[in-house]
């Protein structure tokens, strides 16, 4: 959706609204509209209260669930939510979600509320594990994936190689 921004002298402040809602920073509004990124910070305060918008980080999403910032790039990849607005830079990959990714996670989890270890519903306060006993007897070696074994040889091995080196040293 292309917008004017400029309109003769006078800024379209409705234009810098919409930008800012879909997740625009100051300074990309600023370069669009031939002003200073102080200017549009202005406007929008003068017009709108703030200067804030309604959208929120993926750091943000993840404190509000308690999630890590892999499982919820993990819930983007496998298509349950999806950012309104995402782009690439140098130093990686940059999502702004909007109030409805909060709902779409919410009813994710409530489908899909199942134990990992043995399959029965789990309640409210629990994620993965319908119980202790659950949660221990899936971590046990004899219950561990091929790929979680050799991870934890590999493990076991480096950290007796470490010991090895600092008795050496001593």
């Amino acid at each position: 959706m292309e917008l004017s921004i400029r309109t003769r002298s006078n800024v379209n402040i409705n234009a810098i609204y919409t930008m800012r809602r879909s997740g625009s920073t100051l300074q990309q509004i600023a370069d669009k509209s031939g002003k200073s990124k102080e200017r549009i910070r202005q406007i929008l305060i003068s017009n709108y209260g703030s200067t804030k918008h309604k959208l929120m980080s993926t750091e943000q999403l993840r404190k509000l669930f308690g999630f890590s910032r892999h499982h919820i790039l993990d819930l983007y990849n496998s298509g349950v939510i999806t950012p309104v607005k995402e782009w690439k830079a140098s130093n990686g990959q940059y999502l702004l979600w909007s109030v409805t990714a909060i709902s779409q996670i919410n009813s994710y989890q409530n489908a899909t509320k199942v134990c990992k270890h043995c399959g029965v519903g789990i309640p409210s306060n629990r994620r993965a594990f319908c119980s202790l006993r659950c949660y221990t007897e899936s971590h046990k070696y004899k219950n561990m994936s091929d790929e979680a074994k050799k991870r934890h040889l590999d493990s076991i091995k480096r950290y007796r190689t470490k010991q090895k080196q600092a008795v050496e040293s001593d």
